[in-house]
C-alpha cells in the first residue's frame, strides 16, 4: 500500500490550467512562476499533493515520498522522469529524475510510493 511522507511541501499557485484531476503528478514552474503538470522529460519541481483549480493554491512535495501514478511499469528503485506528468522509468543518458521507486508498479496508472529527486541521470 502507498503512502506519503512529506519532509517539505511548498506553495504556489496553479497556472492556466486546472490541475483538479492530476494529483500526485509531477508538476514544473511555468515562466510566471505558477505551475503547471510537468512534461515529458525535463526539469520538475516535484509532486502535486492536492488538486486545484486555476488560480488556486497547489500543494507540491520538494522533499520527502510521495505517491505517484505511473503511466507505465516499473521495479522497485527504478529511477523515475515526468512523462505528461505521471511516472516512467528512466532510460538512457542525460534525463532529469524527479523520483525514485520504493515499491514496483505493475500496470499503467498505479499509484506508488516514491522517494522525490533531483538530479541528472547519466551512465
Amino acid at each position: 500500500m502507498s503512502q506519503a511522507v512529506g519532509c517539505l511541501d511548498i506553495t504556489l499557485v496553479c497556472g492556466s490550467v486546472s490541475m483538479a484531476t492530476v494529483q500526485y503528478h509531477f508538476v514544473k514552474l511555468d515562466t510566471d512562476g505558477t505551475i503547471l503538470v510537468g512534461g515529458t522529460g525535463g526539469v520538475c519541481i516535484g509532486i502535486l499533493q492536492n488538486n486545484p483549480t486555476i488560480g488556486k493554491a497547489a500543494l507540491v512535495r520538494v522533499l520527502g515520498t510521495s505517491k505517484l501514478v505511473m503511466s507505465a511499469t516499473c521495479d522497485e528503485l527504478d529511477q523515475l522522469k515526468s512523462i505528461a506528468g505521471a511516472g516512467v522509468k528512466v532510460n538512457g543518458d542525460n534525463n532529469w529524475v524527479g523520483a525514485i521507486a520504493l515499491e514496483a508498479a505493475t500496470a499503467v496508472s498505479d499509484i506508488i510510493e516514491v522517494l522525490v529527486t533531483h538530479f541528472y541521470h547519466t551512465q
